[in-house]
């Protein structure tokens, strides 16, 4: 739950205004698959201990104030309670809707900032050994990938199979148990390959916009409630899959990797690192092709939560395997796009 608050009070300077955002815990009475009060325990790690680390990390390594990493400012009155954070829509920043055809340039900004965030991952694991061990490599998975998680996807696959019809039908049945057996291996992997500290939400709802004139100019990352240490591709491959058409994808993709990859290079050089001691780029190539299908898995069973119906999910009371689903035409057009790139690229 999520409440807006403007207080105001005189100071020595005169009146002044404060508008906060407070955000409380929410409950699942009948969610297994996480755990709120862990989730709401990650955040807290990166808005209160993590903040100070990339501030001072930035500040010794003269990062110019463009080309840091931002964090929201969080009060220190938060606990593992109530989050409280300064207003972000007061100073300007939105979200788009979830239908709202995404500018080039947010989806530039977006993959600069996530380049930033790993990063700063692997610029932890270099200075500050001691915290990277025990505060980064410890983030887990808050997954339990249970039952009622199989029984989302088994719902979400076998409606898409039988919306598709056909032989797509056949192979999308064929892929389920694939799907079901790989995608825990995924988000569980910390030992083969490259792994850094991932944000696991990395959409269009999860990162705050500040246009100019109608064009976007920043952006500002939110909610690190499913953090975890795992591998950075599936923040990349998740957010462009869940942002884009595939027409957007077709035209733009290779150049999206690329920025990606040239932001960390780039951001590395503040502290005097070089990408292919800590990431190289025959590695970054060889994981996004293996881990490709992770795209597809991840952006279909979550679309249930990315477009959500106009009522919204209750997901206090219900179980993810009672959540209803029944995408909306312009929802069945993204999945076809889905279904048919990874038919075309051979991973259905």
């Amino acid at each position: 739950m999520s409440k807006h608050i403007r207080s105001t009070g005189k100071t020595t300077d005169g009146e002044k205004e404060t508008n906060l955002f407070v955000k409380k815990e929410i409950p699942f009475e009948k969610i297994t698959v996480l755990d709120s009060k862990v989730m709401f325990r990650k955040e807290l790690f990166v808005y209160i201990d993590l903040a100070k680390v990339v501030t001072h990390l930035q500040d010794t390594a003269k990062v110019p104030d463009e080309d840091r990493f931002k964090i929201a400012k969080a009060y220190p009155e938060s606990s593992e309670d109530i989050l409280i954070f300064e207003n972000l829509a007061k100073k300007g920043f939105k979200t788009y809707g979830k239908f709202d055809i995404l500018p080039l340039k947010y989806i530039e900004l977006a993959i600069k900032e996530l380049g930033k965030f790993h990063g700063l991952s692997f610029v932890i694991e270099q200075r500050m050994p001691e915290f990277y061990e025990n505060k980064i490599k410890t983030q887990k998975s808050p997954f339990n990938f249970n039952d009622d998680w199989k029984g989302l996807m088994e719902k979400i696959f076998l409606y898409t199979a039988n919306l598709l019809g056909g032989e797509t039908k056949r192979r999308i049945e064929d892929y389920l148990p694939i799907a079901i057996k790989k995608y825990p291996m995924y988000d569980n992997d910390q030992t083969s390959v490259r792994c850094c500290l991932s944000h696991v939400d990395y959409h269009f709802a999860n990162i705050l916009v500040k246009e100019n004139d109608g064009e976007p100019v920043e952006v500002i990352t939110i909610d690190y409630q499913l953090l975890d240490y795992g591998c950075p591709l599936r923040d990349l491959l998740f957010f462009i899959y869940s942002a884009t058409s595939k027409d957007f994808r077709r035209e733009h993709m290779e150049h999206l990797k690329d920025l990606y990859f040239e932001t960390i290079t780039r951001y590395l050089k503040y502290f005097d690192m070089d990408i292919e001691d800590v990431y190289p780029r025959k590695e970054f190539e060889k994981v996004y092709k293996e881990w490709k299908d992770y795209g597809l898995i991840r952006t279909l069973y979550t679309s249930i939560f990315l477009f959500p119906p106009d009522s919204g999910l209750d997901v206090s009371k219900l179980s993810l395997s009672e959540l209803p689903y029944e995408p909306s035409p312009e929802v069945q057009e993204r999945v076809r796009g889905w279904i048919d790139e990874f038919s075309e690229d051979g991973y259905l």
